[in-house]
């Protein structure tokens, strides 16, 4: 595509975060929403009605369209495959939410189907451009923080079960892939990969606590070992009361920052300014800590204006296929040593 030209946008699932896409294709510039789809034909015609766009029950039907060069998937995890395989097929770029599929192998599966056939696929972790987590990875990759040495993703957060019972899929293995980590932590396990690197090898516990009647974890802790020799922890818990806002620390040779929440509460690292970063990274915030939908819309308009240029551009969007697989593979090394018992080791290639 031209860099000039309008990428008309088909947002498909209008559960939690599907508005959330339909906004932002409606407010982008570079971007036109063009049709929505939910296989609930109630909330399919007042979603087109609020948002003043067709609106259809028949995904496949959508997908004919040449006026729809993005597909957004919204829909539960166990579909992306199948729905963006049909979508790559047509000739549509895709972006999926998070996490990108339930499983390393159904993962794969849809990262190649895509470029096979020659279309950008991108996986929605917008925690990434929160300003503080973007100030944080630069600060890493500048060497600010010298050498390695620490780093933690703690996700203590409340769902009730009235949340697992509102829908069939959510905690179970086959359609959800898992529970509090693959869901809710897999966002900030993303963002410690994304700034402290590969990780070499791992071990962890997962359970089922009192508090929920799922089949699937609502709490899980797991010590890591990344390849540029810093050791890490992950908690992910949805079982935790009242539900805490989500913490990354990272500690170097040359200084510590936590980010809770999102916002800066420490940036105590050699020859920088605590408090002119605090300034630098204040924005609107919002955690899912007991609330999934407690968030700016601001971190999605980000990474959906990548997507739109990544399109325009003819380049990779920030987080492709691969890069969206790298959290489900360190969730999936979790419940593997959670179940044996036994360490986890990453292949160099992964």
């Amino acid at each position: 595509m031209a860099a000039n030209e309008t990428v008309g946008v088909g947002v498909v699932g209008l559960g939690l975060v599907g508005p959330v896409h339909a906004r932002c294709a409606q407010e982008l510039p570079g971007a036109e929403l063009r049709v929505i789809c939910d296989v609930a034909e109630d909330r399919a015609r007042r979603a087109g009605a609020e948002f003043d766009c067709d609106w259809t029950t028949d995904y496949r039907e959508m997908l004919t369209r040449p006026d729809i060069q993005l597909v957004c998937l919204t829909t539960p995890p166990f579909t992306h495959l199948d729905l963006a395989g049909a979508a790559a097929r047509a000739g549509k770029h895709v972006l999926v939410e998070k996490p990108i599929e339930i499983t390393v192998a159904r993962a794969r599966r849809l990262t190649e189907t895509c470029r096979e056939a020659g279309v950008k696929l991108g996986v929605v972790f917008q925690s990434r451009w929160k300003r503080s987590y973007a100030l944080l990875k630069n600060a890493v990759t500048e060497g600010r923080l010298g050498r390695l040495l620490l780093g933690d993703a703690y996700v203590k957060w409340f769902r009730p079960q009235s949340y697992y019972d509102s829908c069939e899929w959510r905690g179970t293995w086959n359609r959800e892939g898992g529970g509090a980590l693959i869901n809710q932590s897999i966002h900030t396990i993303d963002s410690l990969q994304w700034i402290m690197g590969p990780v070499e090898s791992l071990f962890a516990y997962f359970t089922t606590t009192c508090l929920h009647r799922i089949e699937v974890d609502d709490l899980g802790v797991a010590t890591l070992r990344f390849r540029n020799g810093a050791l890490g922890v992950i908690e992910g818990s949805t079982a935790l009361q009242p539900g805490l806002p989500e913490r990354l620390e990272v500690h170097g040779e040359k200084g510590t920052v936590v980010i809770e929440g999102g916002a800066v509460v420490r940036w105590a690292v050699d020859g920088m300014d605590e408090e002119r970063i605090k300034t630098e990274a204040q924005e609107p915030l919002g955690t899912g800590a007991s609330d999934p939908m407690a968030f700016p819309i601001t971190w999605h308009k980000g990474q959906i204006q990548d997507m739109i240029e990544a399109i325009t551009e003819n380049r990779e969007p920030a987080v492709n296929g691969e890069g969206g697989m790298r959290a489900v593979e360190i969730v999936e090394a979790i419940y593997r040593s959670g179940r044996s018992g036994a360490p986890v080791a990453f292949s160099t290639d992964e």
